[in-house]
């Protein structure tokens, strides 16, 4: 059994100092309990009755004595004794005192103490003093500690029933070091005495008993320590696990009901870009009429940048607006575009979330450069957004907007995550149970983390998506230079933007790059324009630096 002490306020009264004392006059004595007589009468039930007679001398003002009343065990476990019905007599008389506990001590204050030789009687009960043992129970009590003065002579004398063992140590709280007497009498109780004890000390005594005759009355109380509070005891384990199994089982089941696409990711349907049109030209025909914004929104349930971005170069492309790069004023001064509305653009049907971004980006105006698009354009960009997953949603391929099904689901995830951290924080604080509520915080986290799986790709979604994944493959893998020659640049244009999205834009811009058959300046194709002097060596670092500023200006707080 180990037993520490926290911190005992040890000393309320100080040795008197001698200071500069005149030639001839009395030195004041120091202040010592002489005698210190304490009967013990220990009830069935376990609960001690002490009567103390403490005879002091040269004491004055307030005396104050202490009692250890806490003990610390191991597993974070504590033994607390409670004094009660304390009376404290002088003379017959009736005693100022007060009664206080700090950590592991009791202290009893007693005022107005006169000097010279004072008798105090001291009655009080104590409660908790009586633990259980293996072989029965055992009294475990420290009357005596931290004074502030030597305890000439103590004698401690317990009435009780049949005794087993005794024990008694003085020194240290945790001294090992035998008290001057300690015996079973033959005709009394346990008698212990210790002469002189020096300040600060402690007497410590132990009184065994057999079963059944006096009862344990342990006041149990536990140390609040990580340890404890996340305790991995069987129950505790168990359950905390028991949670993240289900949790987990309820996470699969749910994305398995809920979030899983209706659809074979695997499956690929032959679909082109392109097709044979009258007198041997080639049309550009995308599957159901897909446009690129689309296509990265079905991918991956979500309009990144390069969505938006692919649909302004596919509306310059299909001749709506057109992109003009503006001469650099230095070598080193940031790129800028204007970007023109097309008065007589084609009269094919735009979709909404087209003819949204149209207005965000020109408003009334019929240009604007790509530098000053700043806050109208992001104001509106929501609109642009809700749009587009409208549209998704129309055409089939979802039954409910992405959007609002990765918010839904991180709204319960988030609720389930704060509700096991409020649980933790109680549970810890208030039993050994924090485990469980750290569990339920990873079901919540789990549930963040699939809410952004959760968007369900709808059956009709299923052959589009085997279309582009042919459309991908084409992108990549074909010889570009089969393409006519006469209409080479048009078609490589029309197929930038899905290259955009789906990957390979590197190889179509530098089949662009390759109709350049001279050394002269470029004016550049219908929808995009160079400065001054540029050439077509130069767009793909035109076109680079066009998606940078435009994701900047558009998506940029």
């Amino acid at each position: 059994m180990r037993r520490r002490l926290l911190g005992v306020p040890l000393c309320a009264l100080g040795f008197l100092a001698l200071t500069g004392v005149p030639a001839g006059a009395t030195t004041t004595a120091d202040p010592v309990v002489t005698s210190f007589n304490s009967t013990i009468r220990v009830e069935r039930d376990g609960t001690l009755k002490v009567v103390e007679v403490w005879k002091l001398s040269n004491v004055t003002g307030t005396f104050t004595r202490f009692v250890v009343t806490r003990e610390h065990l191991a597993d974070d476990v504590d033994h607390v004794q409670k004094i009660e019905d304390l009376q404290v007599k002088s003379g017959g008389a009736e005693k100022n005192k007060e009664l206080t506990t700090n950590g592991d001590i009791s202290s009893i204050a007693v005022a107005d103490l006169s000097g010279g030789d004072t008798e105090l009687e001291f009655d009080y009960t104590v409660k908790g003093a009586v633990a259980e043992t293996l072989n029965g129970t055992e009294v475990r009590f420290s009357p005596l500690t931290g004074l502030a003065m030597t305890v000439q002579d103590a004698n401690i004398v317990y009435s009780a029933p049949e005794v087993s063992h005794v024990s008694c140590f003085a020194g240290a709280i945790d001294s090992n070091f035998p008290c001057t007497l300690a015996q079973l009498g033959e005709t009394s109780g346990p008698t212990f005495k210790q002469t002189g004890l020096p300040p600060g000390n402690t007497i410590r005594m132990t009184v065994g008993f057999p079963k059944g005759q006096i009862a344990a009355n342990s006041i149990v109380e536990y140390r609040k320590t990580f340890k404890r509070a996340f305790s991995t005891d069987t129950a505790q384990l168990i359950t905390a696990l028991a949670v993240l199994l289900l949790g987990a089982l309820a996470l699969l089941l749910l994305y398995r009901l809920r979030g899983r696409d209706q659809v074979d990711p695997r499956r690929v349907v032959p679909a082109s870009l392109f097709s044979l049109g009258q007198d041997t030209r080639i049309d550009f025909t995308p599957p159901a009429d897909l446009r690129p914004g689309e296509v990265g929104t079905l991918i991956d349930e979500r309009i990144d940048p390069v969505d938006v971005t692919a649909t302004i170069i596919d509306l310059a492309v299909r001749g709506h607006l057109t992109i003009t790069e503006l001469e650099h004023e230095t070598e080193f001064s940031r790129p800028d575009w204007e970007l023109r509305r097309v008065k007589n653009a084609p009269a094919e049907e735009l979709q909404r979330y087209e003819n949204v971004l149209v207005r965000a980006i020109f408003g009334d105006n019929d240009s604007v450069l790509v530098s000053e698009l700043g806050r109208q354009v992001r104001a509106n960009l929501g609109q642009v957004q809700d749009a587009l997953y409208d549209g998704v949603v129309k055409r089939g391929w979802f039954t409910e907007r992405p959007d609002r099904t990765r918010s839904l689901w991180a709204t319960i995830g988030i609720v389930t995550t704060a509700i096991g951290v409020v649980l933790t924080v109680v549970l810890a604080l208030t039993s050994t149970w924090g485990l469980v509520g750290i569990a339920i915080t990873a079901v919540g986290v789990g549930l963040l983390v699939i809410g952004r799986h959760m968007p369900a790709k709808a059956p009709a979604a299923g052959r589009v998506l085997g279309q582009v994944a042919a459309i991908r493959g084409e992108l990549l893998e074909m010889d570009v230079s089969e393409l006519p020659s006469d209409q080479h640049a048009e078609l490589c244009s029309r197929a930038l933007p899905y290259a955009v999205v789906l990957g390979g834009s590197e190889r179509w811009i530098d089949a662009l790059v390759a109709t350049d058959s001279d050394e002269d300046e470029d004016e550049g194709f219908h929808w995009y324009r160079g400065p001054r002097g540029w050439h077509l060596q130069y767009l793909p670092d035109s076109l680079r630096n066009l998606t940078t500023n435009l994701t900047g200006a558009l998506f940029t707080r």
